[in-house]
């Protein structure tokens, strides 16, 4: 009989944050036989961080995603040899250029797997951007390397924390940049790819969209700003006429109040600050980045490498963990309506 149960590819991070640590604590307190839990990176990292924190799990070595249904174990430690790295030279919690290819090569060999549906999601534990820039990668992150490698031109990037959602119209770009960014195209693009997955990826055939306001009060009738006006309100105008059901816009004060939360399947906001910090208020260890827009599931904790307190097995696994049942749910959806 076959084996259906997802299959989740987990880049492995730099080796030199609390990625390999959070990887280690799920498998240890969290794994599921709900799905295969497959790791690309580079075994002898984590012989060498089972070794420093007295861990004794079995590494089953997996040669290639091709034959991940044949040779995979349920409760070993299932890794295909993404990378090499030399462990004797690896300085945690410090930034390397060779932790930032080892990063890099793990998590574009899950994307290729993924690709090519050898596996079902990803999961990114976290990568340094400085480490992977100093390898010679120049990306700002793991969004930009999934749009190159996917071709996708327009993505957008989520968090959730169950059913609460915020998606980005703008990123990780300087404030001072974000009102000329905030076009009606970019926000119907927008409304538009977060209407479209959540119905492909989360089951919601009718998803429920409230769109920000960028200035305070909806910019008081133009007192403050005409944005809303030339351009996200034209853009929620439009979605309509397509048959999206979203509102707004909505004063970003008073758009995530206890009964909005529960009515909206969807936040859109303007800029990074504007949503996050609400949602990292309220689930700052439970929440999780999800790109949309591009063809495959890639979901990952809502955190960084923690340079700070690597190597102590501190870290709070929670994040991740809730990323792992995020791409393990993603997934089933996937399969139910492939």
């Amino acid at each position: 009989m076959s084996d259906t149960r997802p299959i989740l590819g987990v880049s492995m991070g730099d080796p030199a944050g609390i990625g390999v640590e959070v990887i280690l604590k799920h498998i240890i307190y969290e794994l599921s036989p709900k799905y295969r839990f497959v790791i690309f990176g580079s075994p002898d990292v984590f012989e060498f961080y089972m070794d420093k924190f007295n861990l004794a799990l079995n590494i089953n070595l997996i040669e290639s995603p091709d034959e991940i249904p044949s040779l995979y174990k349920d409760g070993e430690l299932n890794i295909i040899q993404a990378t090499k790295l030399d462990t004797s030279k690896l300085k945690i919690g410090q930034l390397s250029s060779e932790c930032g290819r080892a990063a890099f090569e793990s998590f574009t060999s899950a994307i290729d797997a993924a690709l090519k549906n050898r596996i079902d999601a990803i999961v990114t534990a976290p990568l340094n951007k400085e480490a992977m820039n100093l390898a010679g990668f120049k990306y700002p992150g793991h969004t930009e390397i999934l749009a190159e490698r996917t071709n996708t031109k327009d993505y957008v990037m989520m968090l959730a924390a169950k059913r609460f959602r915020i998606a980005l119209v703008t990123t990780h770009v300087a404030l001072r940049d974000v009102a000329k960014l905030i076009t009606k195209e970019r926000v119907l693009k927008t409304i538009r790819i977060v209407n479209n997955d959540l119905k492909k990826w989360f089951g919601i055939k009718a998803p429920r969209i409230a769109v920000a306001s960028l200035n305070p009060h909806n910019s008081e009738g133009g007192i403050m700003g005409d944005e809303e006006e030339k351009h996200i309100v034209p853009a929620i105008k439009d979605a309509q006429k397509e048959g999206i059901v979203v509102e707004g816009t909505f004063s970003a004060d008073t758009m995530f109040v206890k009964d909005r939360r529960s009515k909206y399947d969807c936040f859109i906001s303007m800029y990074h600050d504007q949503g996050l910090a609400v949602l990292k208020a309220l689930y700052f260890d439970n929440s999780v980045n999800i790109t949309l827009g591009i063809p495959i599931i890639r979901t990952s904790p809502d955190h960084g490498t923690a340079f700070d307190i690597a190597g102590r097995f501190i870290a709070n696994h929670k994040s991740f963990s809730e990323a792992t049942r995020q791409a393990y749910r993603m997934s089933r959806w996937k399969q139910k309506n492939s």
